[in-house]
């Protein structure tokens, strides 16, 4: 009997170990799993590097249908978890189950830029302190340091008065109208300012939103401080801008993620994964 016990309790053992955790086996099976992790990684990344207060959101299209994108419900940056996200629409921008939780007011950004540009996985909404004043005079952000290469000559601004209808009020963009009239100004542009309000950042990936989004505020920064040293400042021309398969977006991505991890995570990043391949070539 003892021995028929002690049999058992070694199959159960062993069962244990062969079987990972139910969590597990639902994110090795959920084709959104990894960009699920990247989005959550988004929001520590961008409120630990002061782009995202009370109130901005990051959005990432599924892997599993183009038509669905996925954000949180609507909390600050620095709460959200896996737990907090819901699968919205494209179409219309409304959740596919709200599971009794309360939507993102401004998910209209999201949803119509992802109808506009069948070619963006990630928005970024953010209130960018550094980009704001940029949004509020006839200067246009230019692109004036080398890692913000993707932007263009001029990054277009979107004006809400434009957008809004008579007797309506507010800034921000609660509708389909507002968030299309935005997606309109966005054009086929990585960035688009939004006057007084902030900007949007969009992406192939989480990861090049988010690092767009962090360099959109350096360049920001960037620009100011020279326009106080002088009006005649020298911005990046057409040759000096760089094409997504000139940048290497994983030395950023990876350097901003760390700082939000334990030594333990950071022992464990792959090392070899950094630098382009055309950089290797002895000139």
């Amino acid at each position: 009997m003892l021995q028929a016990f002690g049999r058992l309790l070694i199959c159960v053992a062993v069962l244990a170990v062969a079987s990972p955790p139910a969590g597990a086996q639902t994110a090795a099976g959920d084709p959104d799993a990894a960009r699920k992790h990247d989005l959550i990684a988004a929001y520590r990344i961008l409120v630990n590097e002061g782009i995202l207060d009370s109130f901005g959101h990051v959005s990432v299209r599924s892997a599993k249908d183009p038509g669905i994108f996925l954000m949180p419900r609507a909390m600050p940056p620095a709460l959200v978890s896996l737990d907090d996200l819901l699968e919205l629409r494209v179409s219309d921008s409304q959740p596919v189950d709200p599971r009794g939780r309360r939507v993102n007011g401004e998910r209209y950004i999201h949803g119509e830029i992802y109808q506009a540009r069948p070619d963006v996985v990630s928005v970024i909404h953010s209130h960018s302190q550094a980009v704001i004043p940029l949004s509020l005079t006839a200067i246009k952000m230019r692109p004036v340091v080398a890692q913000a290469g993707f932007l263009p000559p001029e990054t277009p601004t979107f004006e809400i008065r434009d957008a809004r209808n008579d007797g309506d009020r507010g800034m921000q963009v609660t509708n389909s109208a507002r968030g299309a009239a935005l997606a309109r100004t966005l054009s086929r542009y990585p960035a688009v300012l939004m006057r007084g309000h902030g900007n949007v950042v969009v992406g192939s990936s989480v990861k090049q939103a988010v690092v767009y989004a962090a360099y959109v505020d350096i360049n920001a920064r960037m620009q100011t401080q020279a326009l106080l040293l002088s009006r005649d400042i020298v911005t990046m021309n057409e040759p000096e801008l760089f094409t997504p398969q000139e940048f290497d977006i994983n030395r950023p991505w990876e350097h901003l993620k760390q700082k939000t991890l334990d030594d333990a995570a950071r022992a464990r990043v792959d090392r070899a994964q950094f630098g382009l391949d055309q950089t290797q070539a002895k000139q």
